[in-house]
């Protein structure tokens, strides 16, 4: 079946739903240790220049291995840095704008990344309306995104997208996954950051793909997952609550096998009751389910 054939059906096999309870022992099952880190945005009702040091050190002694930056509240490469050096961690990844990975703006973006030690580099939605147009507009934003992939290589660095609702939803009039649409026509090298909360909301809302089919379509292009219930909704889920739909071990099975997942990036975008209680909520119950 070509490509085009493909996208039309629609639907690929789909992955064995197991109940969440009786699946947690066989998480351990893998020797590949997938780290778990924050995504910054989770704290941004606290985080500004003044408090970053100390939540950066919070971070740290929460137990997340990693960052993936959402700003960086004026801080340059080399002060960021150090600040994580100062508190034991590392950052995997940032989100920035399109704009910044453009033209000229992509020599700085990339050596700003090199220097505080990461290389990719993660557009944070703003193509729905043109990979859902239709077919050729989605092409034409894959084209560019293709090129400039092309050019971060040279600086050592990826470039990718990271997707809401909007985005795992069909092309206008087709019967096709934009998402998956968008990444068939993109270079191999960019990086298809799924959202595992918003990708479950557009799946309960008609989009064609779960969170782990979604995956099995797009081999070796998940490198960095966001790990994130649906908050939507339901406000405030976390992972592993008693409200938390997501099949877990699909997700997590499919990261290992198919994705080529490198990171897991907890985000929490609303909570019960603070930023820090969420994210380390989150936290816990991924350990709690093994990790």
């Amino acid at each position: 079946m070509d490509r085009r054939a493909f996208l039309q059906t629609g639907l690929c096999a789909a992955v064995a739903a197991t109940p969440f309870a009786s699946a947690l022992a066989e998480y351990k099952k893998y020797e590949k240790h997938i780290p778990i880190g924050l995504e910054l945005y989770s704290l941004r009702d606290i985080i500004n220049h003044e408090t970053f040091p100390k939540y950066l050190k919070w971070v740290a002694e929460t137990g997340f291995e990693f960052v993936e930056f959402a700003g960086y509240h004026g801080y340059s490469a080399k002060e960021l840095r150090k600040l994580l050096d100062d508190v034991g961690l590392k950052a995997s990844s940032t989100h920035t704008g399109l704009d910044s990975i453009q033209g000229d703006n992509l020599k700085a973006t990339a050596e700003f990344a090199n220097e505080v030690g990461f290389k990719y580099l993660i557009v944070p939605g703003g193509l729905e309306g043109r990979i859902r147009a239709s077919i050729d507009s989605n092409k034409r934003a894959a084209e560019e995104f293709s090129e400039i992939a092309e050019k971060a290589a040279e600086y050592g660095c990826c470039v990718g997208f990271h997707g809401h609702s909007g985005d795992y939803q069909n092309i206008k009039d087709v019967n096709a996954s934009a998402w998956v649409t968008f990444f068939n026509f993109c270079d191999p090298r960019v990086i298809s950051q799924i959202d595992i909360g918003w990708c479950d909301h557009a799946h309960s809302h008609g989009a064609l793909f779960t969170p782990s089919q979604t995956m099995q379509l797009l081999p070796g292009r998940c490198k960095a997952l966001h790990i994130k219930s649906n908050n939507v909704d339901v406000k405030g889920c976390v992972v592993g609550d008693s409200d938390d739909r997501v099949d877990w071990q699909s997700v997590f099975e499919t990261a290992h096998e198919v994705g080529g997942t490198e990171y897991f990036i907890v985000e929490q975008e609303q909570w019960k009751v603070s930023s820090c209680d969420s994210a380390r909520e989150c936290l816990e119950n991924l350990k709690k389910m093994g990790w």
